[in-house]
């Protein structure tokens, strides 16, 4: 699995994770089960300790949303933009910028939002981490 598609995936758990209150592992189980997916174990728990990892980090991402939305909660914006944010600020915050550097990690993001929502979900998201960027910088 390239780094994309574990990505990917990871966004997938998160998103899904929002929408019920099962765990990472009863998701990533319950999509084995139902795709007849196949993956190597290492993948399976990389996937499995990454999303964990944002969730863990999810009220953290929240609060930066917050600061950072200009028009709406987090509560208000859509499941699918909050994983993703979710996703790039764990990136954004938690992993090492010689792994991830922050602009991959906001590419990604607009890439998954254009993929799996709208026009104005990634135009709403790729202003939100730009903010984000431009200020952790001292770009503003």
């Amino acid at each position: 699995m390239k780094r994309r598609e574990k990505r990917e995936a990871v966004f997938l758990l998160v998103y899904q994770s929002i929408l019920n209150d099962d765990s990472i592992e009863a998701l990533i189980q319950a999509n084995i089960e139902e795709f007849e997916l196949t993956a190597e174990q290492a993948e399976v728990e990389w996937v499995t300790a990454f999303a964990k990892a944002v969730n863990d980090n999810a009220a953290n991402a929240d609060e930066i949303i917050n600061k950072y939305s200009t028009t709406r909660r987090v509560e208000r914006i859509a499941a699918i933009s909050v994983a993703v944010m979710r996703l790039a600020l764990y990136e954004m915050d938690c992993v090492a910028e010689e792994e991830v550097p922050d602009k991959v990690a906001i590419n990604e993001a607009i890439e998954l939002c254009k993929k799996y929502a709208g026009a104005a979900d990634s135009k709403f998201v790729s202003g939100l981490l730009g903010s984000y960027y431009r200020s952790k910088h001292g770009e503003e």
